[in-house]
């Protein structure tokens, strides 16, 4: 790298070379031609179709209902040993032996490897490419650190990328180039400031500029000395089945201002990828903290934003924007929860998330973004109880759009236990589970036994948390862990040391 090149790489605080040519994936390819800004005229608001709906998850799993399941004793898996969950018997699968090196061959020292967040892909189209972020703890400490890739299917390392996203989970797989990888690229060079969107080729090695953002942000008058990112969740939207239409529309800002709130700030504007035109929203104020930037409804058909002003009442309210950020609507739902977009066999565009202070509780709530419904899959509603802690929520199972995937921290010594306890059992703390978001139907699948976010912990570490990130065909999920509960009736809820490595949970419906 150009010495004179510096990098604006800053840490998530959310909750604080060739390769061998890949086959495609259908519908086009993802990125390469550049687009100059256009006027805020918006996008086409178009109905949205579901892709085919794929294999059916629940195949050969067992429906537990609300029902506590045993939590077990599980000594670590070796490095790429396949052992079955005592306890849900699906398969899992240790894929990084962090502790000695990236490579699971040797190799400078780390101590996480895990999946970036629920709501960014970590496989690529078909599955035959995964990234998982590595990194030392505490952040910047270490020798390692980066995003490391990985052969889909075999989980064999391939090698650490020369990327540079805004942040450690802002990157995005096309949907339909398994070859190609987006990052918005922040840097500077002999004086001069750029924010450039960026596709890199996993296969050929070649970055190339898909969208330059400084032009528009001096005409503008913007500050240019920030960083240009997206805004949480870390999603795009796009219309399957349209080449070049896949990841098209994106919800970001650019930073420069100051903080608001104690969080870094920026003036806020949508972009399509397609046109290459600024879109501007007519109907919230241009300056946002990161927590509140608009994101993009898996559709493209607009955005929806969290608006906070509602919080002395403790009932945040998500606004749903169309495709030029007017506003049309507002749910009592607050998407700044750990939350994810979706479309319904419907093709309504639908969040996902973890719900704490609204009138609809829970570890899975939706909300129908077209007609303001809020409704519970895992919640106080059914059966499931009050919200476990430390709880995420991912639906990129593009391929098979009807699932979501989630996880939760909860009690670390199994539910209703606050300490050490013989023969605990569970019902959602400590799980992952999937759900289908048409029929309700819930699938508790695997104990993933990590402890350190545990939030009663005096040592809780972000790291550790259980970022469940499901395949887009979503016959296998993602975790990482600490292994802190590989023995239930006593856990280590207070050891930061804890190797984080990540795990594969292949479902039965999972052919290889």
């Amino acid at each position: 790298m150009n010495p004179n090149r510096r990098r604006f790489l800053q840490q998530s605080l959310l909750t604080l070379p060739a390769l061998g040519s890949l086959s495609a994936c259908g519908g086009g390819g993802g990125g390469g031609s550049s687009g100059s800004s256009g006027g805020s005229s918006g996008i086409t608001s178009t109905t949205a179709v579901p892709p085919p709906s794929g294999v059916d998850l629940s195949a050969g799993l067992h429906d537990y209902g609300t029902s506590p399941v045993p939590y077990t004793a599980m000594t670590k898996p070796t490095l790429l040993q396949k052992v079955r969950d005592p306890d849900f018997g699906t398969t899992m699968i240790r894929i990084t032996d962090i502790a000695n090196g990236p490579t699971n061959n040797g190799g400078a020292a780390a101590n996480v490897a895990m999946p970036a967040y629920p709501s960014t892909q970590a496989w690529n189209c078909n599955e035959t490419r995964l990234i998982l972020y590595v990194t030392t703890t505490p952040f910047n400490s270490g020798d390692t650190q980066g995003w490391a890739m990985f052969d889909g299917k075999t989980y064999g390392f391939i090698q650490f990328l020369p990327i540079n996203p805004s942040d450690i989970e802002q990157f995005w797989w096309s949907r339909t180039d398994p070859d190609i990888l987006y990052y918005i690229d922040n840097f500077s060079l002999s004086g001069t400031t750029y924010a450039q969107l960026t596709s890199y080729n996993v296969s050929s090695g070649v970055h190339t500029v898909v969208h330059d953002f400084m032009p528009y942000l001096r005409s503008q008058g913007w500050p240019t000395t920030g960083p240009v990112r997206a805004g949480y969740p870390f999603a795009n939207g796009g219309y399957y089945g349209v080449a070049g239409a896949d990841n098209r529309i994106w919800g970001l800002m650019a930073g420069g201002i100051p903080n608001i709130n104690g969080y870094l700030a920026g003036n806020c504007f949508g972009f399509d990828m397609l046109t290459g035109n600024v879109i501007r929203y007519a109907s919230i104020p241009l300056a946002e903290q990161r927590t509140m930037i608009p994101a993009p409804r898996l559709s493209g058909n607009g955005w929806f934003w969290n608006d906070t002003n509602f919080a002395s009442s403790a009932n945040y309210q998500t606004w749903v924007l169309d495709g030029g950020g007017n506003f049309l609507r507002q749910l009592s739902f607050s998407s700044n929860e750990h939350i994810d977009t979706s479309l319904n066999a419907a093709g309504q565009d639908v969040l996902l998330g973890v719900q704490f202070d609204t009138p609809t509780v829970g570890n899975m709530i939706m909300a129908n973004l077209e007609t303001g419904t809020v409704s519970t899959i895992i919640g106080v509603a059914n059966g499931y109880g009050y919200t476990r802690g430390e709880s995420f929520v991912g639906s990129t199972a593009y391929l098979n759009q009807a699932w979501a995937v989630g996880s939760a921290v909860g009690s670390p010594y199994g539910t209703n236990n606050s300490g050490p306890t013989s023969n605990p059992t569970t019902l959602l703390d400590q799980e992952v589970f999937i759900a289908n978001i048409n029929t309700n139907a819930v699938y508790r699948v695997a104990h993933h036994r990590s402890t350190g976010a545990w939030s009663n912990a005096t040592t809780s570490t972000y790291w550790a948390q259980p970022n469940v990130t499901i395949s887009p065909s979503g016959t296998r999920i993602l975790v990482q862990s600490d292994w802190g509960a590989g023995d239930p009736s006593n856990p280590v809820v207070n050891n930061t040391s804890l190797v984080v490595d990540t795990y594969v949970i292949e479902l039965p419906s999972y052919t290889g």
